[in-house]
């Protein structure tokens, strides 16, 4: 059993590999039985770790000074969202221009890296393998090497290199003072050592860095920039989002389970991420391009995970982990359905794009559903586990404005979608091109997977996160008039205030340059240790 542990993290490589090299129709569909074969063992490890636990030594030396892959119910989790997201990714492109084989290779190899970030026990290899799966998130953001692009990517690389610096800072301060890099180990080592001023700084470096992963505010301008930038295949940006802004959460989480016994992190991390969501959905709100506005609202939702996740409840620690998942499948249907909604109006402009549901059913109930879910409507969404049982008022007030901006901004999708078609857009160049069969098929399963977590929550949720959400439909039929209520509120608000006024353009305006980028890294990172100090 173990044995699969190498195949997560280097079958994807090899096969990879192994395609660039051998160029031949058959090995095609034994690709698609290798990526079917790579989700199953995902899901296996699942119900596995239930009863048992997952590892493999990958060095001679024992532990705590050798190296060692692990599976707990937590990155079983990230496991099987990594691996279904690259099955469905890989679908929708393969009959496109991505399908050739560089790009091939590199998406593998990404999938095989992210599985290894979330199987290794191991600080310096978790370091690694982030160093290295950013270098080929970056060629992919550049793929089309056009200046756009390049800029761009350049720009996420480098900035995303200056946080990993932070990070490896922060690993060779522990390793120096503890002399084990392992996880556990370390968790012990720190239990023993109790609360020291000399665990302040490295734990300032990771925390930072692992925010920039995130883009937690204010450290969120490489996120719109890579997600957002008109060449960048959609596919691409899919994962970005879906998956790969996840491992931020996921080195959040796991630096409070580590530090949990001497320097608690879940007040600051869900502060952060109440800011993040609340100044997402702000910037979102006033974009009219539909990447950057879904770019917007991955800050936003991410946001309200880190809310979730540091919540002082099990409800919300497992609802925000919960709506990461779902997270996970909603926002890469919105991704590559705007991929083709650009393809076809020949624009990034939401406004310019009318009356989708007389030209694709299809599409449009795709996106329906994908909407009910990031705005929380009952029986599509559980987000609102993410603050169950808060007491405090403003708390709660704040969660009711973030859903309501997220409202407010998927009202230009609902335009777009059940909007007439205006002459003067008719008329412009609207190429509906024929959607393939493969693409029908991705978008159908993403469709089919986002409203399955909604609707059988009760049933996954024990399995997925280890908490059982006991809402009951009639739970979550009187929820229906509170949520409809609010989305009218939201559509009132939007036409009267937010449609398009001066300050909605100076917001859509606002962006950081890669110096005042490092700036803004900087000043995050001594308020953070400001703020642990004072702990």
């Amino acid at each position: 059993m173990t044995l699969i542990l190498y195949g997560l993290v280097f079958g994807p490589i090899i096969w990879g590999l192994t395609q660039y090299l051998i160029k031949a129709k058959w090995m095609e569909s034994l690709g698609w039985v290798f990526k079917l074969i790579l989700f199953a063992l995902s899901l296996g490890c699942l119900f596995k770790v239930q009863t048992q636990t997952l590892s493999l030594q990958l060095t001679p030396a024992p532990l705590p000074y050798g190296m060692m892959l692990s599976v707990d119910t937590l990155s079983a989790t990230f496991l099987i969202l990594n691996n279904f997201l690259f099955l469905i990714l890989t679908l929708f492109a393969s009959k496109g221009k991505y399908s050739e084989s560089v790009f091939s290779f590199l998406f593998l190899v990404l999938q095989g890296l992210i599985n290894g970030i979330f199987l290794s026990t191991d600080l310096f290899n978790i370091y690694l393998l982030i160093e290295v799966s950013t270098i080929a998130i970056s060629i992919l953001i550049m793929y089309k090497k056009d200046k756009p692009s390049l800029y761009d990517g350049m720009f996420y690389f480098a900035i995303n290199m200056v946080a990993m610096a932070f990070f490896l800072f922060g690993v060779v301060m522990l390793y120096k003072r503890f002399g084990v890099l392992d996880l556990f180990h370390l968790k012990e080592a720190l239990g023993e050592a109790s609360r020291n001023k000399s665990l302040i700084l490295p734990l300032s470096f990771l925390f930072t860095s692992a925010a920039l992963k995130a883009a937690v505010f204010p450290l969120y301008n490489w996120l719109p920039k890579a997600h957002g930038i008109p060449s960048a295949p959609s596919i691409v940006s899919a994962v970005l989002s879906g998956i790969f802004v996840k491992i931020g959460v996921y080195l959040l989480i796991r630096l409070n389970m580590l530090f949990m016994d001497v320097i608690p992190l879940h007040g600051i991390i869900m502060v952060l991420g109440l800011i993040s969501a609340l100044m997402g959905v702000t910037f979102a709100v006033a974009q009219t391009d539909i990447k950057l506005l879904l770019s917007y609202h991955t800050i936003s939702q991410v946001g309200l995970i880190l809310a979730g996740v540091g919540g002082s409840l099990m409800i919300n620690q497992a609802g925000g982990l919960y709506h990461l998942v779902s997270h996970g499948l909603f926002k890469p249907l919105f991704f590559v359905s705007s991929g083709i909604l650009i393809e076809w109006y020949g624009t990034r402009n939401i406004k310019d794009m009318q009356g989708l549901w007389q030209r694709s059913r299809g599409l449009s109930i795709a996106l329906i559903i994908a909407i009910l879910c990031i705005t929380g409507a009952p029986f599509f969404s559980i987000k609102t586990a993410i603050y169950e049982g808060q007491d405090n008022l403003f708390i709660r007030s704040l969660f009711l404005l973030i859903n309501m901006g997220t409202m407010m901004s998927f009202i230009k999708f609902l335009e777009m979608i059940f909007s007439k078609n205006r002459a003067e857009l008719s008329k412009s160049g609207f190429v509906s091109r024929p959607i393939k069969k493969e693409e029908w098929l991705s978008l159908k399963l993403l469709a089919l997977a986002s409203a399955t977590l909604g609707l059988f929550s009760r049933t996954i949720s024990p399995i997925l996160v280890n908490y059982s959400f006991e809402y009951t439909f009639i739970d979550r039929l009187i929820k229906w008039p509170s949520y409809l209520f609010t989305f009218v509120i939201a559509f009132v608000l939007y036409k009267t205030f937010f449609k398009d006024n001066k300050l909605i353009k100076l917001i859509r305006k606002f962006d950081l340059t890669f110096n005042e980028t490092n700036i803004v890294l900087v000043s995050f990172f001594f308020i953070i240790l400001l703020w642990i100090d004072y702990l």
